[in-house]
């Protein structure tokens, strides 16, 4: 089997023992590892040392990254893994088992199974698990992990896929762009370390840039789902404000409140043209993805 190794580094002061364990687990197979580079320091040079082949990455972002690793993969497996060491690449042969046994075509690493001390601050966990019960919910998934950097897939799904992203939102668009293509998806445990070099994430600024895809998506896939709790919000919005003015004449046998009568009114007004929108959207976007 000939697979392709892809590691995004930038400054990893550990990439040549990360390279030369990738090699040592897949010894039984014909592997390329592709660094794909944005450093200042010596890691391309120790990178090539250790036998890899070094893509000078020319953009920035987590997801350019890999965009252009894409390009330079020629394995029939392709697996996605960090150069920080926070991963173990005596993993890989475990996440490519299901691939191999023809269980799965996209496999991911379960960081949570096996997540050692320090490795993940409490704030990013927090927040990996909402986006991840986020994704599970509106795509009907059932993943621990939607944000691990640890995966393989055959090749030939980047042909169904589409994958524009580039920065850290890429790990979420790939698992979205896999669901809606039908790529069957699998989960598997992983160890993870904490990481050897500072660190890239920026958690509060990639986790808006996260969930603003998961929006995107959404928006894209599932309108009826977005624009229909919109709707739906803003109809017993309207609903409730326009009780008070009905309050108001049970109690004193007059019309009071007009303010609250006219917002009411718009309000239920505003969601069902959302809902209405919702529901046109959604039948184009069937449409068009049959």
């Amino acid at each position: 089997m000939d697979i392709t190794v892809l590691i995004p580094t930038m400054n990893e002061p550990a990439v040549q023992d990360v390279i030369k364990d990738v090699f040592t687990a897949l010894e039984e197979h014909n592997v390329n590892v592709i660094v794909i580079d944005k450093s200042s320091d010596d890691t391309p040079i120790r990178a090539e040392q250790a036998g890899a082949r070094v893509i000078f990455q020319l953009a920035r972002g987590y997801g350019d990254a890999y965009l252009t690793g894409f390009k330079y993969a020629t394995g029939d497996i392709i697996v996605m893994l960090d150069g920080d060491r926070t991963y173990d690449p005596m993993d890989i042969p475990s996440l490519l088992e299901p691939i191999l046994r023809e269980q799965a075509d996209f496999v991911l690493g379960n960081r949570f199974a096996n997540l050692k001390e320090g490795a993940m601050s409490s704030r990013n966990k927090l927040g990996n698990k909402t986006i991840t019960a986020f994704v599970n919910r509106l795509y009907d998934l059932q993943i621990s992990d939607s944000q691990s950097g640890m995966r393989a897939f055959k090749r030939n799904m980047l042909d169904d896929v589409n994958l524009d992203l580039k920065g850290m939102p890429f790990a979420t668009e790939m698992i979205i762009e896999a669901r809606r293509a039908g790529v069957r998806i699998a989960e598997i445990p992983i160890s993870y370390y904490p990481r050897v070099g500072s660190a890239k994430l920026r958690a509060f600024r990639h986790g808006a840039s996260i969930f603003g895809t998961l929006l995107r998506m959404l928006r894209d896939y599932n309108p009826l789902l977005l624009f229909g709790s919109i709707g739906f919000l803003l109809i017993i919005s309207g609903i409730l404000v326009g009780l008070l003015p009905v309050f108001g004449w049970i109690i004193s046998s007059s019309a009071t409140n007009l303010t609250f009568t006219i917002f009411s009114v718009l309000l239920i007004l505003s969601g069902l043209q959302v809902l209405l929108f919702g529901l046109m959207a959604d039948i184009l976007v069937r449409k068009f993805h049959q």
